[in-house]
């Protein structure tokens, strides 16, 4: 079931980050680490009410923001459409559910959200080094439009769009 987040949830999702900080850590990505991303940003997103959970009996085993807050980075990008756009951020699946289908299904909450609010249209962006990041979002429809310098990273970050409706 996925769920708004609240703070009581933040401790759960901090573990989720940390295990995967660690697997990002394995495979040579530095896209997250112990300064990105924090509790405090948690704490915001649950304010803000952008912060939706996976959860299974009581267990919270991946979370995701959803808003349209677009980073001032994607003004040079060459996205498919000019109109307005939600996007997510910080999508976190506990390593012990993946491949289960839970990425996909708070990814399709997330433009489930979007359509909610009459906004048919996602932009989304992973580092250039996150390749499982990559596939899913292809997986889930979304196309490549343009790569950024982003978080003061030395690799580009790959920017993806995906136009829900033909209205977008």
């Amino acid at each position: 079931m996925i769920r708004k987040g609240r703070n009581e949830d933040i401790p759960a999702i901090m573990k989720l980050v940390k295990d995967t900080v660690q697997i990002m850590k394995e495979e040579k990505s530095d896209q997250w680490d112990e300064k990105y991303p924090t509790v405090t940003i948690f704490e915001n997103d649950a304010k803000n009410e952008s912060l939706y959970v996976y959860e299974e009996n009581g267990k919270v085993f991946g979370s995701i923001t959803v808003d349209t807050n677009l980073p001032n980075e994607y003004h040079d990008i060459s996205w498919r459409k000019k109109t307005s756009a939600y996007t997510f951020h910080r999508l976190v699946i506990s390593a012990a559910a993946r491949k289960k289908g839970m990425a996909s299904s708070l990814i399709a909450y997330a433009e489930k959200i979007a359509l909610q609010n009459n906004v048919p249209y996602m932009k989304i962006d992973t580092y250039s080094l996150n390749k499982k990041a990559q596939a899913l979002f292809e997986k889930c429809g979304y196309v490549k439009a343009g790569e950024m310098a982003f978080h003061g990273k030395e690799n580009p970050f790959y920017c993806y769009d995906k136009i829900l409706t033909d209205q977008a």
